[in-house]
């Protein structure tokens, strides 16, 4: 049993005993709580979620994995990013950070409460009626698993952050490299098609759908026009919803757009290409 299980446990066994007395006696059990609480779920979690992210980083942009996503850039284009792209980073490691420390400052104060509104209702001895019947003082187990239950979630929140945070961080990555080299559209890409994967049923519908990129080099030399799915800035973005883990390739030439999407400008000067090769 932890620290602060045990602590929970001397708690509920002091009021089952003694019942609801005194405020200082209250917020004498309530420090002991929170402190236990404190150290118990320190942990270092935002360590554990800096480093997921430093490695995901490690594996998108220093071993180039991003680049599966951008086809025709090179390596040199990633390496001359870099800056910009290690702000991103700082940026997600204290964005997780916030939420983490937010989270657990949040459970802890509900076990308190949780904690001192159950103590409070709990009479005392010398009360009509003698206290507690002996089987509601035999809930002990009961009791404490209420108490502590949002203290003890605080490890699945911070992997809850871990995950979706890191999603955030692959698709912010891509969002700057497509925006600094110009792509012209995205390609959408869904998981559910994996077992088990929750997915959403309109991320579903946007599988393989390519959306224009609005303002763009081709729009605006007349090669390309807005298709049936629109452009990308009208829907959420890969990422942006909790838990989402879609993702979009970037098109940046006008061989890869669907022709459909080629205003007549586009399809001609795309002939004359193929002649010239």
């Amino acid at each position: 049993m932890s620290k602060f299980s045990r602590t929970v446990r001397e708690a509920v066994k002091f009021f089952l005993r003694n019942g609801y007395t005194s405020r200082e006696e209250l917020e004498r059990w309530q420090g002991i709580i929170r402190q236990a609480a404190e150290s118990e779920t320190h942990d270092d979690y935002i360590s554990r979620v800096s480093d997921k992210l430093r490695s995901t980083y490690e594996m998108q942009v220093n071993r180039a994995k991003a680049l599966d996503r951008h086809p025709g850039l090179s390596r040199f284009t990633l390496n001359y990013m870099e800056p910009k792209l290690r702000s991103e980073l700082d940026r997600r490691i204290l964005a997780s950070a916030d939420l983490i420390k937010l989270n657990r400052t949040g459970a802890i104060n509900k076990t308190v409460q949780r904690f001192s509104g159950w103590a409070t209702s709990i009479p005392v001895q010398d009360y009509v009626g003698g206290g507690l019947s002996p089987s509601s003082k035999s809930g002990v187990n009961y009791n404490c698993d209420h108490i502590q239950k949002s203290a003890l979630q605080i490890d699945f929140e911070a992997r809850r952050v871990m995950i979706d945070q890191n999603h955030k961080l692959i698709a912010n990555i891509d969002n700057i490299i497509a925006a600094s080299n110009n792509a012209i559209a995205a390609e959408w890409h869904s998981h559910w098609r994996q077992a088990g994967y929750d997915y959403r049923e309109d991320h579903k519908e946007r599988d393989k759908v390519v959306y224009l990129i609005r303002g763009n080099w081709a729009q605006k030399n007349g090669y390309v026009k807005v298709g049936p799915s629109g452009y990308l800035d009208e829907i959420t973005q890969p990422g942006e919803e909790v838990f989402c883990r879609c993702y979009v390739t970037y098109l940046y030439n006008l061989r890869s757009i669907p022709e459909h999407m080629l205003t007549q400008k586009g399809q001609k000067f795309m002939e004359s290409m193929k002649k010239a090769a």
